[in-house]
């Protein structure tokens, strides 16, 4: 496969958000009413471009709640919603 083929790939692998989102008892409406959807979509983007998405599986597959984690490009951004 080529490099660009495995960038098209991974662009359409689920991302990790919407675990988080619902680990972290945020719910999803609340990121996309923020502003307009603005911040859902910067979150996303996070997500993708994230260096950490084993750690955050990781986390995530054994954790069923819990508050975001530091590892999180989106963290700060559920703890603001959440709170």
């Amino acid at each position: 496969m080529t490099n660009s083929a495995l960038d098209l790939a991974s662009f359409h692998r689920p991302v990790l958000m919407e675990d988080m989102i619902e680990t972290t008892g945020v719910n999803p409406l609340d990121v996309i009413d923020l502003d307009g959807g603005k911040s859902y979509l910067r979150a996303r983007a996070n997500c993708h471009n994230c260096t950490c998405k084993a750690v955050c599986s990781n986390w995530l597959s054994v954790n069923k709640e819990g508050d975001p984690q530091p590892f999180c490009p989106n963290a700060d951004l559920l703890r603001m919603i959440k709170s």
